[in-house]
């Protein structure tokens, strides 16, 4: 009998080293590991997921911070997604919108501006917003100007958010792992806001990056110089070319 009682409880806590291990495995934060309650059936739950945009256009010509923008307002550094340490993520999380406003510094007319941290991706119809990837819910709640709010931890040090959201799916709560892709609110203009919009920021290892030209390639290369001259060269020493 004694034999049999070892026997369980060896049993028993072996399952429990895999249980642990299988969490472990999956990469999913301890931290987030809690209790979640039963959804409720709502419209995020048979929306259909992110659609892919290939191009991204400016909203208007005159913002200060949109980047290089082509002769058909089109962003030209856009691509739909972006590569980062925890793998790809979308630029353009929306249903469909334009860029208003882009990352850095924006100015105004009238002197003076601020440092804006994320690409302000608009449309006044509004529509849904996207999982830019696969990760876990940090919140999902209301954050003071960003109004309605929603972080997603995506693993080894990025995050993305996502911010003046009309409404967030109930059934989102922090600890959820999400799906790329997956539906989880509406755009609005919640908080200081002027316009329905997406406030759509991107940090890698606690900095804030531009979601429109991270992990773009460099645009220009250049070759090292291997002579100088101190003084312009003389046309009548150059060669005559070669007829």
């Amino acid at each position: 009998m004694r034999r049999i009682a070892f026997s369980l409880i060896a049993a028993l806590a072996l399952a429990g080293c895999a249980s642990v291990e299988d969490s472990v495995l999956r990469g999913q934060p301890q931290a987030y590991a809690q209790p979640r309650p039963a959804p409720t059936p709502n419209i995020y739950m048979s929306a259909l997921r992110a659609p892919l945009h290939s191009e991204l256009f400016a909203c208007n010509t005159w913002g200060s911070n949109l980047g290089l923008i082509g002769q058909r307002g089109e962003a030209t550094n856009y691509t739909p997604y972006m590569e980062t340490p925890a793998g790809s993520l979308l630029r353009n999380p929306t249903e469909g919108a334009c860029m208003s406003s882009g990352f850095g510094w924006r100015g105004v007319a009238s002197g003076g501006g601020r440092q804006h941290s994320g690409v302000d991706l608009a449309n006044p119809n509004g529509g849904y917003v996207y999982a830019a990837g696969e990760g876990w819910i940090v919140s999902a709640d209301w954050r003071s100007g960003f109004g309605n709010f929603i972080e997603i931890d995506h693993g080894r040090g990025v995050r993305t958010r996502y911010a003046h959201l009309a409404e967030i799916d109930p059934n989102l709560h922090p600890g959820d792992r999400i799906a790329a892709g997956t539906p989880m609110g509406r755009m609005g203009m919640t908080g200081n806001a002027t316009g329905v919009h997406l406030h759509y920021e991107v940090m890698v290892d606690g900095l804030l990056v531009d979601p429109l030209n991270y992990g773009l390639p460099p645009q220009y290369q250049t070759t090292p110089v291997t002579q100088t001259f101190d003084e312009p060269i003389a046309m009548e020493s150059l060669p005559d070319p070669v007829q």
